[in-house]
């Protein structure tokens, strides 16, 4: 008997008290300035696009999170991690089996006295046995191993679901980018039209000129080339709005989609002005660069393997658990569920990992690598998510600057353009001076429209590398 509890006990310490250990690689942290005492942080990463009050990119962006495919997918996957997590529940506990069997046995040379009701085995060369079972077990759960594995399934869930949001982000982004490049094709294509008219106008009046001796026909071809390239610019912006709609249509999962086309058509014949909704920062807070959702998602990652590690480690220690089982058993098949042939079972099992440790060691420093790679990711994470805000916000800050300059430039332009159009109805400038000087303020216009569709842009660059919608307000 002292034999026994001494290999219980020495089989206890080889197996739990030896176990491997794992070098875990430190996590990042960023420290930022901290904001003033009479600010408070707005942070919006839901629906970040209703603060816009645009209801054109409203509804494109509604449509395409209604019917894409990779949102789809990632609803899916959540289902998914719903179900892995709930499996967890009472895991240690296995289910209830109902078995049974029935075997023919050969016996030979067989000398078998037996007062059982059967025939002589003397006599007879076969014996048929019959059982039916239902067992089940209790695993007890010492160190902790089946509650690792739930906490592990909900890390993984949140790292699902976030997963789907980081995935809402960039499609919302992506539709308001195609957005603003379709506002400003639409732009451009109206500025065009008007300088497709005057070069027009131009060409006509360099006949005048050519045919009452005063022009020569080098002006007149030089009209006729600024004809043709205007209407070869229309033509390729055409095409472009042609493109981006192609890729509304693959957002929605489609190669067509009325609604797109209606938001679209009401766009071309009421086209918005670029919206600026977003404040601009002086800078950002460590708080909302940890809480961008690719960001937690590689947190959720480090958590649910924690998790895994010690849900193997209690692998290294004995396991207890308690086995029940209720059976019929008999050799005579037709008396099988008899009362005389029941069995009933109940008692401790003792696990003890001896022979496996190897096995068990290898998938302990496997699951420790794996921590370090998603600790590395998320270091690696942290730090481009830090530098992706920083480089959008300094660039936005440089685009609103350079608009503002812009702005001046075009209001000079329109003034310019506001004085000639008063000298030419005095008589002091022709008509084709006029043209010319028309030509220069759509020129302006033109560049415009160009610099505020890349603060636009910037706006919408910095909301998807913040993870939504920011704002300091002072109280």
């Amino acid at each position: 008997m002292k034999f026994y509890i001494f290999f219980i006990t020495f089989s206890f310490l080889l197996t739990g008290c030896i176990t491997p250990k794992v070098n875990e690689t430190p996590v990042k942290t960023i420290v930022t300035e901290n904001k003033p005492q009479n600010t408070e942080t707005f942070f919006q990463s839901y629906q970040w696009w209703e603060n816009s009050k645009d209801q054109y990119l409203t509804s494109l962006i509604n449509e395409v999170l209604k019917t894409n495919s990779e949102l789809k997918i990632a609803k899916l996957n959540i289902e998914k991690a719903i179900y892995t997590l709930n499996s967890t529940e009472n895991s240690n506990l296995s289910t209830i089996a109902l078995g049974g069997s029935w075997n023919r046995n050969h016996v030979l040379n067989s000398h078998v006295k037996t007062d059982l009701p059967i025939k002589d085995i003397k006599n007879s060369d076969t014996i048929d046995m019959g059982t039916l079972a239902i067992q089940g077990e209790y695993i007890f759960d010492i160190w902790g191993k089946f509650d690792a594995l739930r906490n592990q399934a909900q890390y993984s869930k949140i790292a699902t679901q976030l997963q789907s949001e980081w995935s809402t982000l960039t499609l919302s982004t992506t539709v308001a980018n195609l957005y603003g490049k379709y506002i400003l094709l639409t732009k451009e294509n109206k500025v065009f039209e008007k300088k497709l008219a005057i070069s027009k106008e131009v060409l006509n009046f360099q006949n005048i000129l050519y045919n009452t001796g005063l022009g020569t026909k080098e002006s007149i071809l030089n009209a006729n080339n600024n004809v043709n390239s205007l209407n070869q610019k229309i033509s390729e912006i055409n095409n472009q709005k042609t493109i981006l709609k192609n890729g509304f249509y693959a957002l929605v999962g489609n190669v067509k989609s009325k609604n797109i086309d209606n938001i679209l058509l009401q766009i071309d014949f009421n086209t918005p002005d670029f919206d600026y909704f977003l404040d601009i920062p002086e800078y950002i807070d460590s708080d909302i660069v940890v809480n961008r959702p690719d960001v937690k998602y590689y947190l959720a990652l480090i958590n649910s393997q924690r998790e895994n590690l010690k849900s193997l480690k209690a692998d290294f220690y004995p396991r207890f658990s308690i086995t029940g089982k209720y059976e019929y058993q008999n050799i005579n098949i037709q008396n099988l569920l008899k009362a005389h042939s029941t069995l009933w079972e109940l008692g401790p099992s003792l696990y003890l990992p001896l022979f496996n440790r190897n096995t068990l060691i290898q998938n302990y420093n496997i699951a420790g690598v794996d921590l370090n790679i998603f600790v590395e990711n998320y270091n690696n994470n942290l730090i481009k998510a830090y530098q992706d805000i920083n480089n959008n916000l300094n660039t936005l800050k440089t685009s609103k600057i350079s608009n503002q300059l812009e702005n001046k430039n075009y209001s000079n332009v329109k003034s310019t353009y506001n004085d000639n159009t008063t000298l030419y109805n005095i008589g002091s400038i022709s008509k084709l001076e006029l043209l010319n000087y028309q030509n220069t303020l759509l020129d302006t216009e033109l560049s415009y429209i160009e610099n505020s569709f890349s603060l636009y842009t910037g706006q919408i660059n910095l909301i998807g590398s913040l993870g939504g919608y920011y704002k300091n307000e002072v109280k």
